[in-house]
């Protein structure tokens, strides 16, 4: 989100090219909201979700639907393609025996986690519409985690505007973890602190393998 710049009648020569950066710059992000604990027993893993939002569960996962100033009664109405959405999505993965980080980049590799991040992210069947950015693989002991960040086109006929993305995939032999925070990309860099948070509280948890 840009800060609206600066205007004033009259000022002395020589301020206006310095209004003018100062229009430019980016706005403050906001500090991360406070947060409730959140715990699978099923697929064995625990993050930190904001208070004062939505909490939709199914089937493996969970949404949290924020309104952007967290307000409980307004969360309760945001739309999920307009807010500030952060979800965890827990799977089995299928295979057995290698339990290897080679063994689990073959299963499923970066290639595949971008193939399938327009339609999972932005709900958009034509990848041409969405941007990947900034990629990366990282080998975290036994698990193979895959982050990007994601920029949704606008669908203007839902009437739903460009929207931004971070994307983290969690792979363990046994699960694949699908974490997303997602906001309005005027939203995005003031909800950065919340999103950040959130991604860093996911922690996998022992216990027995996911029922498949």
């Amino acid at each position: 989100m840009v800060l609206r710049g600066l205007i004033a009648a009259g000022v002395a020569a020589g301020l206006g090219a310095g209004l003018t950066a100062l229009a430019a710059a980016p706005a403050a992000a906001q500090a991360a909201a406070e947060t409730t604990p959140f715990e699978s027993k099923e697929f064995h893993y625990a993050v930190a979700l904001p208070a004062g939002c939505r909490h939709e569960e199914g089937p493996g996962t969970v949404d949290t639907i924020c309104a952007p100033d967290f307000d409980p009664a307004k969360s309760a109405l945001a739309s999920n393609a307009a807010a500030l959405v952060l979800s965890v999505a827990a799977e089995p993965m299928a295979g057995e025996g290698d339990s290897s980080i080679g063994a689990l980049q073959e299963r499923y590799g970066g290639a595949a986690f971008k193939e399938e991040l327009p339609e999972a992210v932005c709900g958009e069947p034509d990848k041409a519409r969405v941007k990947i950015e900034n990629f990366s693989e990282i080998i975290d002991g036994p698990r193979l985690v895959y982050t990007a960040d994601v920029v949704c086109a606008p669908v203007r006929f839902l009437q739903i505007g460009e929207r931004r993305a971070t994307v983290r995939y969690v792979l363990t032999p046994d699960v694949r973890y699908r974490l997303m925070g997602r906001a309005q990309v005027e939203d995005f860099d003031r909800q950065r602190g919340t999103i950040d948070a959130f991604l860093a509280s996911f922690r996998v948890l022992p216990g027995e393998k996911a029922e498949r």
